[in-house]
């Protein structure tokens, strides 16, 4: 047998990596975890920015909404007025 510690498996290359860490645990785990989020990041920001567009349409829609109610709440209360006006000008043209 050449190399007994070779032939640890997952244990061996736990030992590598902190050994390659500097002997240190916590660089380690920390070299790890930073790994870990730089490869979320994207996923992370894609999510908050679709998050954001959906609540930005929304708004957008509501905004609409009430832009249109508010129209047509104005054109209904104005509507005796354009009849008068209406019948008062086929009136005058009539009368030509």
């Amino acid at each position: 047998m050449r190399n007994r510690i070779e032939n640890l498996g997952d244990y061996n290359r736990a030992r590598e990596a902190v050994q390659a860490a500097g002997g240190s645990l916590e660089a380690l785990y920390k070299s790890v975890g930073d790994t870990a989020v730089s490869k979320a990041t994207p996923k992370i920001l894609f999510k908050g920015g679709v998050i954001g567009v959906s609540l930005l349409g929304i708004a957008y829609v509501g905004h609409k909404g009430i832009c249109f109610m508010k129209d047509r709440k104005q054109k209904i209360e104005n509507e005796p007025n354009l009849k008068k006006e209406f019948v008062e000008t086929i009136e005058v043209e009539a009368s030509k």
